[in-house]
């Protein structure tokens, strides 16, 4: 995302000008705007031609004109990666009057601006993780079973489906075969040419083959022989980023249980997705043991903050999207909190299985230097 204009005000109100560059961005800006915000930008609107008198002259026309909208609605589709935001007008424009209600479409390489009232410390930060300048953790994965695949993009952000894969694969038949030894090989032609049209394979870190059985090593060696014939040295080059991992089926669901395999963990520990998944892996083995070290709910991980006894915070986005100003203050404050204390927060996306398994134990969560018994007390 690039940052184009940036002006604050000493009470933290003001406008940022940015313009989004890719996919990404979207959840990016998504975790940005909030109710109340107001946002600026060119937009298509369908107008209605009047004559002198004000009354309709003409059909209407799909017009690009530059409105500003203050947000009531927020709508993200994390598999198209569209944002809309919806809300009455601003401002006047020679043919929109000021509080008919228009939907802004977000697209990519175009500028708009965001206006808040306030600019939190959540808020800035997310600015600065969206306009960093280092590249981005990455990791591609196929998830595959004889006749289905999925070709991901696992994100900092999400994961996304960049191509499913689906083939008829006729059985085995006793002494013949050929029938599904060719289609199959069709099959993982169809999967290994989707992952070189979806993927750049020099931007991940390391692209999983996940699939029971031997179906990995069987996509692997197709996806480098056919590299080799075609003289393509990205593919070649990138050899050692593909890694071999078992999976109980070809669904997306199978792609946490391949994610969370220890030889994998281990490439992905100096990534936020690593991160995370290590960190919630550790809270559920203290809760499952019981020893007084992981607690979740705001109740019982704010008494753990006041005490200072936090070791690692553990937090939805979705609390901070709150639309009850109160209640995002509040999470954000805990935030700060433990990072003023040195101590470490991650800020987990809901859009990942890691995130959706925080969602459902209130979004936030945290493990302790020591166990602390005495919150058993409080209630939520």
């Amino acid at each position: 995302m690039k940052l184009i204009r940036r002006s604050l005000e000493k009470d933290q109100s003001g406008t940022i000008t940015l313009c989004p560059m890719d996919s990404e961005d979207m959840w990016y800006i998504y975790n940005l705007v909030q109710v109340h915000d107001e946002v600026e930008t060119k937009t298509m609107r369908k107008i209605v031609p009047k004559g002198k008198d004000g009354t309709p002259n003409g059909p209407s026309v799909r017009k690009l004109i530059k409105l500003k909208v203050r947000i009531e609605k927020i709508d993200f589709d994390p598999e198209g990666s569209t944002l809309r935001l919806n809300g009455p007008v601003v401002d006047d424009h020679p043919e929109v009057s000021a509080g008919t209600y228009h939907t802004i479409q977000l697209e990519l390489e175009r500028n708009f601006t965001l206006y808040k009232d306030e600019w939190d410390a959540f808020a800035l930060e997310t600015l600065e993780e969206a306009t960093s300048v280092a590249n981005r953790s990455e990791i591609g994965a196929v998830v595959l079973q004889p006749g289905l695949a999925y070709i991901c993009l696992v994100t900092d952000a999400m994961t996304v489906v960049r191509l499913k894969v689906e083939k008829s694969i006729p059985r085995k038949r006793r002494g013949d075969n050929s029938a599904h030894d060719k289609a199959m090989e069709k099959f993982l032609t169809s999967v290994s040419e989707g992952i070189n049209r979806n993927i750049d394979l020099d931007k991940v870190k390391v692209f999983l083959l996940a699939a029971p059985g031997n179906l990995g090593t069987d996509l692997y060696n197709h996806i480098v022989h056919a590299a080799v014939l075609a003289n393509d040295q990205k593919t070649i080059k990138s050899k050692s980023k593909f890694l071999r991992v078992h999976a109980s089926s070809g669904h997306l669901h199978a792609l946490q249980e391949a994610l969370a395999d220890p030889k994998i963990q281990q490439q992905l520990q100096d990534t936020r997705y690593g991160k995370e998944t290590a960190a919630m892996d550790k809270f559920f083995k203290a809760l499952n043991d019981d020893n007084g070290t992981a607690w979740y709910g705001p109740t019982h991980v704010q008494a753990a903050i006041e005490r200072g006894g936090v070791q690692t915070l553990m937090i939805t986005d979705s609390l901070f999207r709150s639309v009850d100003p109160v209640e995002r203050k509040q999470y954000v404050e805990m935030a700060e909190s433990v990072k003023t204390a040195g101590k470490d927060v991650l800020v987990f996306s809901s859009f990942h299985a890691s995130g959706e398994q925080l969602d459902e134990m209130t979004g936030v969560a945290c493990l302790t230097f020591y166990p602390m018994p005495e919150l058993e007390e409080l209630e939520e």
